[in-house]
């Protein structure tokens, strides 16, 4: 765990025009299937954490 001060990091804010509206996503936007089964998510994760 990296135990940096959250004040001593960088900090860059992009300010936006005042006619710019903020994009978000339509509320039934869906992330596309990996087409993974659940065991095989499983082991990808098991491979990863060790």
């Amino acid at each position: 765990m990296d135990n940096t001060h959250t004040a001593a990091a960088p900090v860059v804010v992009k300010l936006r025009e005042r006619g710019e509206a903020v994009v978000r996503p339509d509320k039934s936007w869906k992330p596309y299937p990996c087409l993974l089964t659940r065991r095989e998510l499983q082991e990808l994760i098991a491979n990863q954490l060790g």
